[in-house]
């Protein structure tokens, strides 16, 4: 019990160091247009709204898919606040083998995507596609132990899929979290797509 209340609080204190500043954000783009954000981040067209109202975190991954990643520990779900996005029910599961890592998904339902690409955020950011949905890479400043993915399924709704460093020596390189968090977001759309 204790494992995972740190991981949850780990989590939101991460989550929250991201942020430089809680200023409003601009509207969310709508499905099927290219938005260029305040940040000058390019968003392609989303194909189709996925509202996440409702879902459960945890059941975006299946147990064969958390194998397949090397998620072996049991998946926990909470509601929390963060900085960044205010109340948001996540699951949160650990790996540790081949890598000890933790992985947190985060349905925010508060705010969407525009919320990483509007400029008032410290990371580095890249515009990629997953399971034909646009979505922010998020690489921190200044920090090297997460990478994130943020997945416009939905007008001001998104979903954040974080890898984080569990802890082992030497650390997980943040390229290598990056491409974990990349991972992990194309199976939690593949669970989403299929619902």
């Amino acid at each position: 019990m204790q494992r995972a209340l740190r991981t949850i609080i780990g989590m939101v204190v991460v989550v929250g160091a991201v942020a430089c500043s809680t200023a409003p954000t601009a509207d969310p783009p709508v499905p099927g247009t290219t938005t260029t954000t305040p940040g000058g981040i390019t968003l392609p067209p989303r194909p189709r709204d996925i509202p996440v109202d409702g879902v459960e975190p945890c059941s975006l991954l299946t147990a064969e898919q958390r194998a397949a990643l090397g998620l072996d520990g049991n998946p926990i779900t909470s509601t929390g606040s963060t900085q960044i996005f205010g109340s948001a029910r996540s699951c949160d599961v650990r790996g540790s083998d081949p890598l000890e890592v933790a992985v947190g998904i985060t349905l925010v339902t508060t705010t969407g995507v525009e919320r990483f690409t509007g400029g008032e955020l410290a990371a580095n950011l890249t515009t990629i596609t997953v399971g034909g949905f646009p979505a922010v890479l998020a690489r921190p400043v200044g920090l090297d132990s997460f990478c994130s993915v943020e997945l416009d399924v939905a007008r001001g709704q998104m979903i954040d899929v974080q890898f984080r460093d569990g802890g082992r020596k030497p650390p997980v390189p943040l390229d290598r979290l990056c491409r974990g968090a990349e991972q992990v977001a194309g199976e939690v759309m593949t669970s989403l797509l299929a619902r």
